[in-house]
């Protein structure tokens, strides 16, 4: 009997502990709290019982849910103790945002559709990309400022001895040389950075993070200043090391220990000041000025989080800088007019998001002789008209029917007083993409797209001449 009491109060020791550790990260959730940024990702709100219009939450239970598996307390250091298991037990990732290579190496999952050749963009959806870019060049160059285009590699297109060997890349042209074919038939300046770090030995990315080190930024900052036409700065003094980069895979991985990667860095690059509220490279938008005296030129570059390593070497560069992640890009007189020099940086992953978001750009009026060029007749499109800031808004599809070789669309606008006037229209693919990217992926809704037959035109009319009864046609 006694030997029975003994097991009854071991078993009875080893529940109260059990339970004891699954109370604990509930009830310590006041006094440690997560951080989002650390995974990259916005955590669950907390539960409320009303919705915002005073409705019953009919949601409440699993808000509540959500909310605590994103809460809960030690829950960084136990998905970092869950991750370590994994990666150094089995060689696999915890998340499916990671992948977790060989010889230390991480990869960013949101790049195996291209690495793969998975998913891949229409020929359709490619030309309307390459078509886009052409038109804001046009935009660009008629204003004598220079445009270039620069698409920073996914990682595993450069370093894939690094890749699990059960992630076989796929085979056939990736997305990046399909497109690189469009732009050179619609005769845009890019820089193909792809074949330049492919041509170098040195490894210019992180192990742990998905982007380009300082090395390779400066690599790639020379070659886009050469495909302005412009002199690169030397950064040629003493080079610096440093250990306190922390790879942003590696902190999606590892949200509490993430292990701090070493780098080289020239410190002349960092001779800029930041002019406006922006605190870090990370922000949105960023306005500088070089601290360089010989120091010339304007620059505004669109870009992602590629363009944070790149924007130290050009805003050394250039006397004044904007720097800016806003999508869909502004590319409007208030916003470039300054500018001599435009760069459109997006990472390679991305590339669909200039079929699907095309900037906020006046749509360029077209003369008689132009538009004689053009074997035009009216669309059987649908069209939707509305007002977007100080541009008349005309968007739609064109019907299944129309010339499937011929890109271009124009949209003819009649004014009150009888007045015709006729404008080129983006291009424009249906957003399919549903990504979970911490960097974001396409941003517009693009309601009234189907599939990669869009057009949309941002048609100025600051005078208000225009409004939703003006008549519209779409020629194609």
């Amino acid at each position: 009997m006694k030997n029975n009491n003994n097991v009854f109060e071991r078993h009875g020791v080893f529940v109260v502990a059990v339970m004891v550790l699954l109370v604990v990260p509930l009830l310590g959730m006041p006094f440690f709290h997560e951080d989002a940024s650390s995974e990259k990702r916005d955590l669950a709100p907390a539960p409320t019982l009303t919705t915002e219009d005073g409705a019953l939450n009919l949601n409440v239970l699993s808000d509540a849910g959500a909310y605590f598996s994103d809460h809960f307390a030690f829950r960084s250091m136990l998905v970092d103790a869950d991750a370590t298991i994994k990666q150094r037990l089995f060689g696999t990732s915890s998340t499916s945002n990671v992948v977790v290579g060989t010889n230390g190496w991480l990869y960013y999952a949101g790049s195996l559709n291209d690495y793969q050749r998975k998913n891949s963009m229409s020929d359709r959806a490619l030309q309307n990309a390459a078509y886009n870019l052409r038109l804001m060049q046009r935009y660009f160059e008629a204003q004598g400022k220079r445009f270039v285009v620069a698409i920073a590699p996914n990682k595993n297109e450069l370093y894939a001895q690094n890749m699990p060997y059960y992630q076989l890349a796929g085979e056939g042209q990736s997305n990046f040389e399909r497109l690189c074919k469009k732009m050179d038939e619609y005769q845009v300046n890019y820089v193909n950075l792809h074949e330049a770090f492919r041509s170098n030995d040195d490894v210019l990315y992180f192990m742990r993070d998905s982007h380009w080190n300082d090395q390779g930024a400066i690599f790639a900052y020379r070659h886009i200043l050469s495909g302005l036409g412009r002199q690169a700065l030397a950064f040629d003094d003493e080079l610096a090391t440093s250990d306190e980069h922390i790879g942003d895979v590696d902190a999606m991985l590892h949200p509490s220990f993430a292990q701090p990667e070493e780098q080289v860095r020239h410190q002349s690059m960092d001779n800029y000041s930041i002019t406006n509220d922006a605190t870090s490279v990370e922000d949105s938008y960023l306005v500088t000025k070089s601290n360089v005296g010989e120091a010339t030129g304007t620059l505004i570059m669109y870009r992602d989080s590629f363009g944070n390593n790149l924007l130290k070497p050009f805003a050394t560069t250039y006397a004044q800088s904007v720097f800016t992640k806003l999508v869909p890009y502004d590319m409007g007189t208030q916003m470039t007019a300054f500018a001599q020099d435009v760069v459109v940086e997006r990472t390679e992953r991305h590339l669909s998001f200039f079929a699907t978001d095309p900037p906020y750009l006046p749509a360029p009026a077209c003369s008689d002789q132009m538009l004689s060029q053009y074997d035009l007749s009216p669309s059987n499109a649908s069209v939707s008209v509305s007002q977007s800031g100080s541009y008349f808004l005309v968007e739609g599809s064109l019907d299944a029917e129309s010339n499937e070789e011929q890109a271009d669309v124009f949209v003819e606008v009649t004014f009150g007083d009888g007045a015709k006037a006729t404008y080129q229209a983006f291009r424009v693919s249906a957003s399919t993409e549903q990504s979970s990217d911490f960097e974001g992926a396409s941003t517009s809704e693009n309601a009234h797209i189907v599939g990669d037959n869009g057009y949309r035109a941002y048609i100025p009319n600051a005078d208000g001449r225009l409004n939703e009864s003006s008549a519209v046609r779409i020629l194609a």
